[in-house]
Protein backbone atom coordinates (compact mmCIF):
# COMPACT_ATOMS: atom_id res chain seq x y z
CA UNK A 1 0.00 0.00 0.00
CA UNK A 2 1.74 3.51 -0.95
CA UNK A 3 2.46 6.11 2.04
CA UNK A 4 0.31 8.71 2.07
CA UNK A 5 1.85 11.33 0.65
CA UNK A 6 0.52 14.25 3.00
CA UNK A 7 3.00 12.64 5.54
CA UNK A 8 5.99 12.26 3.82
CA UNK A 9 8.53 15.36 2.87
CA UNK A 10 9.04 15.29 0.00
CA UNK A 11 11.98 12.67 -1.24
CA UNK A 12 15.23 14.39 -2.86
CA UNK A 13 14.84 15.14 -6.18
CA UNK A 14 17.84 17.75 -6.88
CA UNK A 15 20.71 16.59 -9.06
CA UNK A 16 23.90 15.07 -6.60
CA UNK A 17 25.82 17.82 -8.52
CA UNK A 18 23.80 20.78 -6.46
CA UNK A 19 23.46 19.11 -3.27
CA UNK A 20 27.44 18.61 -2.88
CA UNK A 21 28.38 22.34 -4.56
CA UNK A 22 25.96 23.56 -1.54
CA UNK A 23 28.48 21.56 0.62
CA UNK A 24 31.84 22.49 -0.95
CA UNK A 25 30.42 25.78 -1.37
CA UNK A 26 29.61 26.72 2.83
CA UNK A 27 33.25 24.65 3.27
CA UNK A 28 34.71 27.03 1.83
CA UNK A 29 33.07 29.70 4.22
CA UNK A 30 31.48 28.95 6.69
CA UNK A 31 27.94 27.60 7.95
CA UNK A 32 25.28 30.35 8.59
CA UNK A 33 23.77 31.20 11.79
CA UNK A 34 20.53 32.06 9.85
CA UNK A 35 18.37 30.44 7.02
CA UNK A 36 20.44 28.64 3.45
CA UNK A 37 18.73 31.58 1.35
CA UNK A 38 19.81 32.58 -1.94
CA UNK A 39 21.89 35.20 -0.76
CA UNK A 40 23.85 32.71 1.02
CA UNK A 41 23.99 30.04 -1.90
CA UNK A 42 24.25 33.07 -4.46
CA UNK A 43 26.47 30.46 -6.70
CA UNK A 44 23.05 27.85 -7.36
CA UNK A 45 20.56 28.42 -9.76
CA UNK A 46 16.72 29.20 -8.87
CA UNK A 47 15.34 26.41 -10.37
CA UNK A 48 17.95 24.27 -8.45
CA UNK A 49 18.16 26.20 -4.85
CA UNK A 50 14.19 24.93 -5.29
CA UNK A 51 14.89 21.46 -5.76
CA UNK A 52 17.68 21.41 -3.19
CA UNK A 53 16.00 23.25 -0.20
CA UNK A 54 13.27 20.48 0.44
CA UNK A 55 15.69 17.92 -0.35
CA UNK A 56 17.85 19.21 2.44
CA UNK A 57 14.39 19.52 4.51
CA UNK A 58 13.87 15.61 4.03
CA UNK A 59 17.55 14.50 4.84
CA UNK A 60 17.21 16.43 8.22
CA UNK A 61 20.03 19.18 6.78
CA UNK A 62 17.96 22.11 7.50
CA UNK A 63 15.20 22.70 9.37
CA UNK A 64 11.52 24.85 8.92
CA UNK A 65 13.35 27.60 8.57
CA UNK A 66 15.96 26.49 6.60
CA UNK A 67 18.47 26.87 8.97
CA UNK A 68 21.42 24.20 8.90
CA UNK A 69 21.23 21.87 11.54
CA UNK A 70 24.35 19.69 13.61
CA UNK A 71 24.33 16.94 10.89
CA UNK A 72 24.78 19.64 8.14
CA UNK A 73 27.19 21.41 9.91
CA UNK A 74 29.15 17.76 10.81
CA UNK A 75 28.31 16.83 7.01
CA UNK A 76 30.36 20.31 5.75
CA UNK A 77 33.18 19.98 8.11
CA UNK A 78 33.73 16.81 6.67
CA UNK A 79 33.78 17.63 3.25
CA UNK A 80 37.93 17.43 2.81
CA UNK A 81 38.15 14.75 4.75
CA UNK A 82 36.79 12.00 1.56
CA UNK A 83 36.81 9.25 4.39
CA UNK A 84 34.55 10.74 7.07
CA UNK A 85 32.45 12.73 4.32
CA UNK A 86 31.60 9.15 3.42
CA UNK A 87 31.17 7.75 7.13
CA UNK A 88 28.18 11.02 7.79
CA UNK A 89 26.81 10.91 4.50
CA UNK A 90 26.18 7.16 4.65
CA UNK A 91 24.72 7.84 8.01
CA UNK A 92 22.10 10.42 6.84
CA UNK A 93 21.64 8.24 4.06
CA UNK A 94 20.42 4.63 5.96
CA UNK A 95 19.05 7.00 8.18
CA UNK A 96 16.41 8.57 5.92
CA UNK A 97 15.98 6.29 3.13
CA UNK A 98 15.37 3.55 5.50
CA UNK A 99 11.73 2.29 4.35
CA UNK A 100 13.39 2.19 0.99
CA UNK A 101 16.20 0.27 1.64
CA UNK A 102 14.18 -1.87 3.88
CA UNK A 103 12.16 -3.13 0.90
CA UNK A 104 14.88 -4.91 -1.42
CA UNK A 105 18.35 -5.73 -1.06
CA UNK A 106 20.53 -2.95 -2.50
CA UNK A 107 23.69 -6.08 -3.71
CA UNK A 108 21.25 -7.82 -5.83
CA UNK A 109 18.14 -5.96 -6.28
CA UNK A 110 16.75 -4.59 -9.61
CA UNK A 111 15.59 -1.11 -10.76
CA UNK A 112 12.33 -2.69 -10.93
CA UNK A 113 11.98 -2.86 -6.83
CA UNK A 114 13.71 -0.20 -6.27
CA UNK A 115 11.04 1.92 -8.33
CA UNK A 116 8.24 -0.04 -6.87
CA UNK A 117 9.68 0.89 -3.01
CA UNK A 118 9.85 4.89 -3.93
CA UNK A 119 6.14 4.65 -5.41
CA UNK A 120 5.42 2.78 -2.29
CA UNK A 121 6.77 5.38 -0.37
CA UNK A 122 4.71 8.01 -2.07
CA UNK A 123 7.19 9.27 -4.60
CA UNK A 124 4.92 10.40 -8.23
CA UNK A 125 5.42 8.25 -10.85
CA UNK A 126 7.63 10.04 -14.35
CA UNK A 127 10.04 12.79 -14.00
CA UNK A 128 9.55 13.23 -9.96
CA UNK A 129 10.09 9.54 -9.59
CA UNK A 130 12.94 9.45 -12.19
CA UNK A 131 15.04 12.33 -10.60
CA UNK A 132 14.61 11.07 -7.08
CA UNK A 133 15.81 7.53 -8.07
CA UNK A 134 18.26 9.22 -9.74
CA UNK A 135 19.64 11.14 -6.67
CA UNK A 136 19.87 8.09 -3.95
CA UNK A 137 21.65 5.92 -6.55
CA UNK A 138 24.13 8.84 -6.86
CA UNK A 139 24.09 9.53 -3.20
CA UNK A 140 24.29 6.39 -1.89
CA UNK A 141 27.63 5.06 -4.65
CA UNK A 142 29.28 8.59 -3.60
CA UNK A 143 29.06 7.76 0.25
CA UNK A 144 30.90 4.33 -0.57
CA UNK A 145 28.01 1.52 -1.02
CA UNK A 146 28.43 -0.92 -4.08
CA UNK A 147 24.80 -1.12 -5.46
CA UNK A 148 23.31 -4.27 -7.37
CA UNK A 149 24.46 -3.90 -11.44
CA UNK A 150 20.72 -4.67 -12.25
CA UNK A 151 19.91 -1.50 -10.73
CA UNK A 152 22.88 1.11 -11.70
CA UNK A 153 22.39 -0.50 -15.53
CA UNK A 154 21.20 2.23 -18.21
CA UNK A 155 17.43 1.66 -19.45
CA UNK A 156 18.23 0.18 -23.08
CA UNK A 157 17.23 1.97 -25.79
CA UNK A 158 16.29 1.25 -29.68
CA UNK A 159 15.95 3.15 -32.54
CA UNK A 160 12.67 4.48 -33.94
CA UNK A 161 12.45 3.07 -37.58
CA UNK A 162 9.21 5.56 -37.86
CA UNK A 163 10.66 8.64 -40.35
CA UNK A 164 9.78 12.02 -40.15
CA UNK A 165 7.46 13.17 -42.01
CA UNK A 166 10.43 14.84 -44.51
CA UNK A 167 11.39 10.75 -45.15
CA UNK A 168 14.52 11.57 -43.03
CA UNK A 169 14.64 9.23 -40.03
CA UNK A 170 18.32 10.73 -39.19
CA UNK A 171 18.73 11.01 -35.62
CA UNK A 172 15.29 10.08 -34.54
CA UNK A 173 15.51 7.57 -31.21
CA UNK A 174 13.64 6.36 -28.50
CA UNK A 175 13.87 4.50 -25.76
CA UNK A 176 12.90 1.09 -25.54
CA UNK A 177 9.09 0.76 -24.10
CA UNK A 178 7.40 -2.19 -23.28
CA UNK A 179 3.39 -2.24 -21.35
CA UNK A 180 3.49 -0.36 -17.96
CA UNK A 181 7.07 1.07 -18.64
CA UNK A 182 7.25 4.59 -17.86
CA UNK A 183 10.53 5.07 -18.77
CA UNK A 184 11.90 9.19 -18.93
CA UNK A 185 10.81 10.78 -22.23
CA UNK A 186 14.03 12.10 -23.74
CA UNK A 187 14.80 15.89 -23.57
CA UNK A 188 16.71 17.88 -25.54
CA UNK A 189 20.06 18.89 -25.70
CA UNK A 190 20.84 22.90 -23.57
CA UNK A 191 16.93 21.77 -21.76
CA UNK A 192 16.19 20.82 -17.75
CA UNK A 193 13.15 20.12 -16.15
CA UNK A 194 11.78 21.01 -12.97
CA UNK A 195 9.54 18.78 -11.82
CA UNK A 196 6.22 20.36 -9.74
CA UNK A 197 5.55 18.21 -6.73
CA UNK A 198 2.12 17.09 -5.97
CA UNK A 199 1.09 17.29 -9.84
CA UNK A 200 1.49 14.05 -11.35
CA UNK A 201 3.76 14.30 -14.91
CA UNK A 202 3.97 18.07 -14.47
CA UNK A 203 7.12 20.27 -15.25
CA UNK A 204 8.31 23.43 -16.06
CA UNK A 205 11.12 23.23 -19.08
CA UNK A 206 14.03 25.85 -19.33
CA UNK A 207 17.17 26.26 -21.12
CA UNK A 208 20.01 24.90 -18.75
CA UNK A 209 21.95 28.51 -19.37
CA UNK A 210 18.73 30.09 -17.68
CA UNK A 211 19.69 33.86 -15.54
CA UNK A 212 18.03 36.07 -14.00
CA UNK A 213 16.34 38.24 -16.77
CA UNK A 214 14.72 34.32 -17.39
CA UNK A 215 13.64 33.96 -14.01
CA UNK A 216 12.10 37.88 -14.15
CA UNK A 217 9.92 36.22 -17.57
CA UNK A 218 9.17 33.74 -15.66
CA UNK A 219 7.49 35.20 -13.21
CA UNK A 220 5.45 37.12 -15.04
CA UNK A 221 4.08 34.03 -17.41
CA UNK A 222 3.36 33.10 -14.02
CA UNK A 223 0.97 35.93 -13.21
CA UNK A 224 -0.75 35.43 -16.20
CA UNK A 225 -1.20 31.91 -15.68
CA UNK A 226 -2.56 33.17 -12.04
CA UNK A 227 -5.36 35.56 -13.79
CA UNK A 228 -6.30 32.98 -15.84
CA UNK A 229 -6.95 30.55 -12.61
CA UNK A 230 -8.61 33.09 -11.38
CA UNK A 231 -10.73 33.95 -14.27
CA UNK A 232 -11.98 30.39 -14.75
CA UNK A 233 -13.04 29.81 -10.84
CA UNK A 234 -15.14 33.04 -11.65
CA UNK A 235 -16.95 31.78 -14.21
CA UNK A 236 -17.47 28.59 -12.40
CA UNK A 237 -18.83 30.71 -9.41
CA UNK A 238 -21.00 32.82 -12.03
CA UNK A 239 -23.10 29.80 -12.57
CA UNK A 240 -26.44 28.79 -11.35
Amino acid sequence: MAQDNSSVKQSPYMSYGVFSKSIEMLSETTVPSGPLDRRVLSGISGADYGALIPGLRFLGLIDDERKATTQYRELVEAWKNAPKFKEVLLEILVDKYAPIIGKLNLKTGTSAELEKAFKDYGVSTGQMLTKTIRFFVKAITEAGVTLSPHITARKPRIANTTPKKNGSDKGVHAKGRKDGDESEEEIPNGIERLPLPGMPNSFIQYPANLTEAHCQILEAMIGVLRKSVEARVGIKERKP
